[in-house]
């Protein structure tokens, strides 16, 4: 199976997700 990652670089909060099988799973960081 792939990996898949997606990254959102907005202008005020970026965010990081993987796929962990069928479900999404947003990464955290310091400010949560």
């Amino acid at each position: 199976m792939s990996k898949v990652i997606g990254i959102d670089l907005g202008t005020t909060n970026s965010v990081v997700a993987i796929m962990e099988g069928k479900d999404p799973k947003v990464l955290p960081n310091a400010e949560g």
